[in-house]
């Protein structure tokens, strides 16, 4: 049989799998539900390299940051559009919160991604804090654009069916699988919280986490940053910001809340001074897992069964560099995967 594969979702991970496969000249074809609805979709798209929690890199950032902005301006030439929008971040400081600051300040390893801010004041219509941090090497990601444009691409190239995806419909034959005339040898899911109910991984520690995001219209407020104090606010152009986020565990459903609303815009309103008007509301489930790093490998029993998942928040630094490793695990004998990311930590 030649080797071909079946991926299971057109998400963030689905997607840059997709698009690596095609570089390479494997031979594949995407199963996308006809509803585009995925956290993806509604995710903000923000990268940032620095866990303000604890005050750390984030996870790989060393390793991931490159190949995140490689592989995003390859999809801009490609595509013709452009997706990637570098923007550093503001981050008022507590007394406590600038000693750390500045103790990271003098540590080499963090000098690509933070600076120091003299500044007493930040951007029109926020309010003043006494301190501020400066986070470099971020942005966002207009993901939502990105995914469609790749939908639209992936169909134009016959490699991308419509279809609602049903496990029941799964055929396994010698050397392979087959659904609904699609012989491949590998099936990877790829289909974000979804892949908390599939039957194939039920001992991974899948978390799915509910957020809820907004988009106010503000006039006057400053566009020049992305503004970070127990939420963020991130400017589209054209006096809109992208408000989030929140963090529910226990309602996996996509339902818009009053509670989650008056959440944000209470937060919000201790950040900014001017008036806006919420223009939109979204809601999205993160494919989180426990221990917060992505799930990769092939099942121990199905060999024939891949999946490519658990993204989470950080989704948008992480997908790129994971979506290659994924190929080359799926068309190099024995390419070793990271014992951190390995699904066999579970099964």
């Amino acid at each position: 049989m030649e080797k071909k594969f079946l991926i299971v979702g057109q998400g963030i991970a689905g997607s840059l799998l997709a698009y690596d496969m095609y570089r390479a000249g494997l031979n594949f074809t995407i199963v996308a539900s006809p509803d585009e609805r995925a956290a993806s979709n509604v995710a903000a798209g923000m990268y940032n390299p620095i866990v303000f929690k604890r005050l750390t890199k984030s996870w790989m950032v060393d390793d991931v940051l490159p190949v995140m902005t490689k592989i995003y301006q390859d999809l801009e030439n490609d595509l013709g559009c452009r997706f990637l929008f570098p923007m550093d971040i503001i981050k008022p400081l507590a007394d406590n919160e600038k000693k750390m600051w500045d103790e990271r300040m003098e540590d080499a390893s963090f000098s690509d991604y933070i600076v120091g801010m003299e500044s007493n004041s930040i951007g029109k219509g926020f309010k003043d804090f006494d301190f501020y941090g400066q986070v470099t090497n971020s942005g966002y990601l207009l993901l939502d654009k990105l995914l469609k444009k790749l939908r639209k691409f992936f169909k134009s190239k016959g490699l991308l069916v419509e279809a609602n995806f049903k496990y029941k419909d799964i055929g396994f034959i010698d050397g392979g699988i087959t659904w609904h005339g699609i012989s491949a040898e590998t099936i990877v899911f790829c289909e974000g919280h979804h892949a908390a109910e599939n039957p194939y991984f039920k001992g991974v520690g899948f978390n799915p986490t509910k957020g809820e995001l907004l988009e106010i219209e503000c006039e006057g407020l400053s566009e020049d940053y992305i503004f970070n104090k127990n939420l963020f606010v991130m400017p589209l152009g054209k006096n809109r910001f992208k408000i989030g986020a929140t963090y529910d565990w226990k309602n996996r459903n996509e339902e818009l809340t009053l509670e989650a609303r008056k959440d944000l815009l209470g937060r919000l309103d201790n950040l900014i001074s001017l008036p806006y008007t919420v223009v939109n509301h979204w809601a999205g489930i993160r494919p989180t897992v426990i221990d917060r790093r992505p799930v990769l490998g092939t099942h121990p029993f199905h060999k024939h069964v891949a999946i490519f998942n658990g993204l989470g928040t950080k989704g948008v630094m992480l997908a790129p560099y994971f979506a290659r490793e994924m190929v080359r695990f799926l068309s190099v004998n024995d390419y070793p995967l990271a014992k951190e990311v390995d699904i066999r930590r579970f099964l």
